[in-house]
């Protein structure tokens, strides 16, 4: 999580959270704290560094914030970023099969000794098998007033759109941490779209991404 006295920034599993984390970072107004592993911590001047998960969800949030005496609803705006499960899926295989050092652990092992497929039918999401990505944008089945979710997919302009209000002057998002893999359009089939939905059923069923239709 990273926030201000104004707003407050979930950081979901690959949605460009790391490219997030440095363009708030650097041109977040006033003083900015941010949770996460001591291996990574900032060290830029005016950031607080509080000993974290780096992707906590709406409850862990909550918890947090309660904690120290704050309430999510004082924030004026929460922002977090929603991705298409279909592509998220893909990047978060093509990424595990790098066999980074700091991701060993069941999926990555699932994700190096099997094809998507495998993956797909066997693999846990930060521990969790089906995923629970959707706990990054409710708490208790609700999506809280003050939360704006911004479109991986239509990122520079979402972040124009809602998030500039609270940047500095000539603020820029970077790219970083990125997997590269192909177009999903051309990886899917029925079978692997149905094993997809399965584990990311929230998002389709609550109406923010269309299934592919065969």
């Amino acid at each position: 999580m990273i926030w201000n006295d104004k707003v407050l920034f979930i950081h979901v599993p690959k949605t460009a959270g790391m490219s997030m984390t440095d363009l708030l970072t650097e041109y977040f107004e006033g003083s900015v704290s941010i949770t996460g592993p001591f291996e990574t911590q900032h060290k830029k001047a005016g950031v607080t560094c509080i000993p974290g998960r780096r992707h906590e969800t709406l409850c862990d949030a909550e918890s947090f914030f309660s904690y120290r005496n704050m309430r999510l609803q004082n924030f004026e705006k929460i922002f977090s970023v929603m991705r298409n499960p279909y592509d998220l899926e893909l990047s978060r295989y093509a990424y595990l099969r790098k066999n980074l050092p700091q991701d060993n652990g069941k999926a990555q092992e699932i994700a190096l000794n099997n094809d998507y497929r495998g993956y797909l039918r066997k693999a846990p999401f930060f521990g969790m098998n089906p995923p629970r990505l959707d706990l990054y944008y409710h708490h208790n089945g609700i999506m809280p007033d003050n939360l704006v979710v911004l479109r991986f997919e239509r990122l520079v302009e979402d972040i124009k759109c809602f998030l500039s209000p609270y940047l500095g002057e000539g603020y820029k998002l970077p790219h970083v941490n990125s997997s590269a893999h192909d177009e999903y359009a051309k990886i899917y089939d029925e079978e692997l779209e149905k094993l997809c939905f399965e584990r990311n059923r929230w998002f389709f069923e609550k109406g923010f991404y269309p299934r592919i239709s065969w």
